[in-house]
């Protein structure tokens, strides 16, 4: 593709940012030409345009999905000030950082774990998914020193909230944050 205009710009970002809402929503498989140029209003030969396949869409979107996410989270962090916190209210912050705050409800925590393991069915999608949990991972770092536990293991923790959470979510019983917080302040311990 060559270098594009202001307006080329703005089309292929609206392509992206619509791209990016319906991934969120409905998954990776969700996007196709259509679905996309329906949530955008750009024409049919826009999105071909200026994606060379549908696989390219995909990964344009994954990666403004994740710069959303890692950017909320760094947010989230750099608002947390230094001192030292309780187990529990650690728990809260890191399971705020590995959810997303916004994400409270065991239906939003669903469609969040089903996006990331419809993602990892395609395998161009992998390094953006794995360049995207590192940041998450820092930015945990930064929140466990910030909080005073400098000794605890990011990855543990995050395999906890996953597990935790995973585990609440086949059992159904809209427990899954709670389980998460829970599973990591007996960590934090």
């Amino acid at each position: 593709m060559s270098r594009l205009t202001g307006k080329g710009e703005a089309r292929r970002a609206a392509i992206v940012e619509a791209a990016a809402r319906l991934l969120a929503e409905a998954g990776p498989d969700a996007l196709t030409h259509r679905a996309v140029v329906a949530a955008s209003g750009v024409p049919l030969a826009a999105t071909t345009y200026y994606f060379a396949s549908i696989d390219d869409l995909r990964a344009a979107a994954v990666e403004a999905l994740a710069a959303q996410e890692r950017a909320a989270a760094e947010d989230l962090v750099a608002a947390v000030p230094r001192r030292t916190r309780s187990a529990a209210a650690t728990a809260r912050l890191v399971v705020d950082v590995v959810h997303g705050a916004g994400r409270t409800r065991d239906d939003e925590l669903l469609a969040l774990y089903e996006r990331f393991l419809a993602c990892g069915r395609h395998p161009a999608l992998r390094p953006v998914l794995r360049a995207a949990r590192h940041a998450i991972d820092a930015a945990l770092a930064d929140l466990l020193d910030r909080c005073g536990r400098t000794g605890a293991d990011v990855a543990t923790l995050v395999a906890l909230v996953d597990g935790s959470t995973v585990s609440a979510l086949v059992e159904g019983d809209g427990s899954a944050r709670r389980r998460a917080e829970e599973a990591v302040a007996q960590a934090l311990g």
